[in-house]
């Protein structure tokens, strides 16, 4: 893969080149049917307690707040918080062969592992690729 040109604007969607931007990138044909993703944000952070969930939920509020549609996913396999957070506890529901996310009294869409578990308090002791697998259906 090239390195990106000068008038790179990292909106993959409506470029051609094959550059580095695009290495790992989620294609629209990644997704199912109906669905669509126009920015993601990622809040990330090697250590724990540093404000993570915190910074994504006042995040998607200020985003709902200015009228912008927007969803969490809360990629937290073994400690997920988001839903806690918004007072979600209704299951996220499935639909054919899709997950329908919860929605928050504010619009904003949540899907997190918590939501699908019996009991919200369950521990999930997955590790890598089955991680990183359930992240990329979500």
């Amino acid at each position: 893969m090239s390195e990106p040109n000068e008038n790179c604007t990292h909106d993959c969607s409506t470029c051609s080149a094959n550059c580095s931007s695009r290495e790992n990138a989620i294609t629209k044909d990644d997704l199912a049917e109906g669905c669509r993703v126009g920015k993601v944000i990622g809040v990330i952070s090697g250590k724990g307690g540093v404000g993570k969930s915190t910074v994504t939920a006042q995040l998607a509020c200020a985003l709902a707040a200015a009228g912008k549609r927007c969803a969490v996913l809360d990629a937290d396999m073994t400690g997920p918080s988001i839903p806690k957070m918004f007072g979600i506890t209704k299951r996220a529901l499935v639909s054919g062969s899709l997950l329908q996310p919860s929605v928050t009294a504010a619009g904003i869409q949540i899907m997190s592992l918590n939501l699908l578990l019996d009991s919200p308090s369950d521990p999930v002791v997955w590790r890598g690729p089955v991680i990183a697998g359930a992240v990329r259906q979500f």
